[in-house]
């Protein structure tokens, strides 16, 4: 057996003939070095504590002891040999490692459940549950339906519905609150679509007003110079288009415009304010105290798009969701009798 002053001079040898020195490595470094598997009790406690910021807060929340959450923390650390908390009299707080490893133990914890729900529907078991993000526009204009439709076809799946804007989206995919989500994307807006994204179906935008309002027999834009106009785009894209929609006709662009990002809100501004509102012509022709009116030689198209996270596999409960949105999108669902 070689001592370990031999070993000592072996390395000091080694070094000045332009060798690596020898590296000692404990056993948990070399397994985690080799992909060893990150322990769920771990992750559960490491985010347990990074929600609550103490021992006591993220022991109550998995029913388990301090001591058991700090031994967890402490194997994690030693596996990664990174410090994943500041320890400081007030609590704990996630350090640069932390931060790094968060959105990723969400992500691994969600996949985790997915696949455990995949394979139950698989042995024949449907409690599986589907977390649905939905643009404002999706919200009013699909989602009844598509809720009606999807209940009726798998009625033991838990489905959970979040309203969030579009640039949301992605950040509740990749940390796992998310399963999938859905958003509305104006052809004015194309160029912002994430690559990610497939677009289910397409639909057109429509000019609304009140149906027995003031500027209910519009022919024209020239009928709508002087009224005041409800966008849902605050990005400004919308109300360039109408702007250019107006020169086009040679007209001066409405002086009067307001902004309101909430699809549900919009129709009724445009209701109380007598305004002219561009949204989602299914929307226009469901509701009755709105009348459609034709003054855009090309209205703009409104498409449709599912967004899943990267690496995830679509499970069967989400492959369903889709189709039925796709279904959707092609069946008289979205006629005014179908809202």
């Amino acid at each position: 057996m070689t001592s370990m002053p031999a070993m000592r001079r072996r390395a000091r040898a080694c070094a000045c003939v332009g060798h690596s020195a020898p590296v000692m490595h404990n056993a948990r470094s070399a397994r985690r070095t080799d992909g060893g598997p990150l322990k769920q009790h771990q992750l559960r406690a490491f985010l347990a504590l990074a929600e609550g910021g103490s021992l006591v807060k993220a022991a109550n929340a998995l029913n388990k002891t301090p001591a058991a959450i700090s031994k967890a923390i402490r194997e994690l650390e030693e596996d990664f040999e990174v410090q994943f908390f500041h320890r400081n009299a007030t609590g704990m707080s996630l350090t640069e490692g932390g931060k790094i490893l968060l959105p990723r133990a969400q992500a691994m914890l969600a996949e985790r459940r997915r696949a455990d729900e995949a394979l139950r529907l698989l042995r024949g078991k449907t409690d599986a549950h589907l977390r649905v993000g939905l643009s404002p526009a999706v919200s009013v204009l699909l989602a009844p339906a598509l809720v009606e439709r999807f209940v009726a076809r798998m009625p033991s799946v838990r489905l959970d519905l979040f309203e969030y804007q579009r640039e949301h989206m992605t950040h509740r995919l990749d940390d796992g609150t998310l399963d999938i989500a859905l958003f509305a994307m104006p052809s004015f807006l194309q160029r912002d679509v994430d690559k990610r994204a497939t677009r289910l179906y397409a639909t057109e935008f429509a000019l609304a007003v009140k149906h027995d309002g003031a500027f209910a027999r519009a022919a024209s834009l020239a009928d709508l110079r002087d009224a005041r106009w409800i966008l849902s785009d605050p990005s400004g894209a919308q109300q360039t288009y109408i702007e250019d929609a107006f020169r086009h006709a040679r007209l001066d662009p409405p002086a009067r415009t307001m902004v309101c990002s909430a699809s549900g809100l919009g129709v009724s501004l445009a209701l109380k304010l007598d305004a002219v509102a561009l949204i989602a012509r299914p929307i226009a022709q469901a509701h009755p105290q709105l009348a459609v009116l034709d003054c855009l030689a090309a209205p703009p198209r409104l498409d449709i798009y599912s967004l899943i996270r990267a690496t995830t596999v679509a499970s069967p409960v989400v492959e369903s969701f889709l189709d039925i949105a796709r279904e959707l999108g092609g069946s008289s669902a979205l006629d005014p009798s179908a809202y």
